[in-house]
């Protein structure tokens, strides 16, 4: 998303008009996506809603990149264009990213 678009919620809502918006709030590496955490900061509610693990069946609130049947690796882009990487829904706990440091 471009990021004038906060300034076109900001302005909306300043004039009293109810905004809308949806998208997801983490990329593949379970990291902050985007303009997403902006957007969240200015709002006045926020509803966050998760899908259903494939592993396990809990509350997804991840989202895991597949390559070639493997989670994607944490050096891989953000964003890919025109790619065959598929992308599934996954709690915390079965979320995986290859090479990524833990600390």
């Amino acid at each position: 998303m471009d990021e004038g678009i906060i300034n076109v919620c900001q302005d909306l809502a300043d004039r009293g008009i109810r905004v809308i918006c949806a998208g997801l709030d983490n990329d593949f590496k379970g990291e902050p996506f985007s303009i997403m955490p902006q957007l969240l900061c200015l709002a006045e509610d926020v509803t966050k809603l998760t899908a259903i693990c494939n592993v396990c069946g809990s509350n997804a609130t991840r989202i895991q990149r597949i390559v070639n049947g493997i989670p994607a690796s944490y050096d891989d882009p953000i964003i890919i264009v025109g790619a065959s990487e598929a992308y599934e829904p996954r709690c915390r706990h079965c979320h995986e990213v290859r090479n990524k440091l833990k600390f």
